[in-house]
């Protein structure tokens, strides 16, 4: 018998009820948890990691993944991973080919076969598919949870358009290694410093359960 960790998405009461059903059945203990605060899923999956459970199911969007992934940057054993995407795009459960429709999702935490995906790793923090800056990260960062669920992804589509139309340079003020820089980031503009970026792959690291080969 393993054990099961899952954190739930504020909306999505019936779905949890749902997973919990299907992993009980699988003889799993469940343990479920509610994000209310940044970095509260994250947390959840280091405890998950730390106490030896077999699995965690994320069930929300892109930025909930995101939170759910860095709480499993340990080394050693970690939980398998189980998605049921709740949010706009879905990015990383699209690339996996899993199903969209959280019912469908939800039975695929059924599966036997496990996808494993390297992790990209930015400084101390891990990410999945992207690592974005400047106007396009402030663009996506933007969109409203309300255009969200009344437009879906043209949301951003929306935000990118106004960007790119809006101004074409932001002020930047860096301070590093004891030196201050200060200038504008339109790409023929003065170069600045270095940042301090360490960029690097994390090879075959978390284990993501994936739907069934037809």
């Amino acid at each position: 018998m393993g054990k099961g960790y899952v954190h739930r998405h504020q909306e999505a009461l019936e779905h949890v009820r749902n997973v919990e059903g299907i992993l009980r059945d699988k003889g799993y203990e469940v343990m479920i948890n509610e994000t209310a605060k940044e970095r509260d899923a994250t947390l959840f999956c280091i405890t998950a990691y730390e106490e030896g459970y077999d699995l965690v199911v994320s069930i929300g969007g892109d930025g909930t993944l995101h939170e759910t992934i860095n709480g499993l940057s340990g080394q050693g054993h970690l939980p398998k991973l189980g998605i049921v995407p709740l949010g706009t795009v879905n990015d990383f459960a699209r690339a996996l080919q899993i199903p969209q429709g959280p019912e469908q999702a939800i039975r695929t935490l059924t599966s036997s076969r496990v996808k494993t995906v390297d992790i990209g790793r930015l400084n101390d923090r891990l990410f999945v598919n992207v690592v974005a800056a400047g106007s396009l990260a402030e663009s996506v960062s933007s969109v409203s949870s309300e255009d969200k669920s009344r437009l879906g992804a043209f949301a951003y589509i929306k935000e990118g358009i106004k960007e790119l139309t809006g101004h074409s340079a932001h002020p930047l003020f860096i301070r590093h290694n004891g030196k201050v820089w200060e200038g504008d980031s339109q790409v023929d503009g003065e170069e600045g410093p270095p940042l301090p970026i360490d960029l690097g792959i994390i090879p075959r690291h978390i284990r993501v359960i994936v739907p069934e080969e037809e």
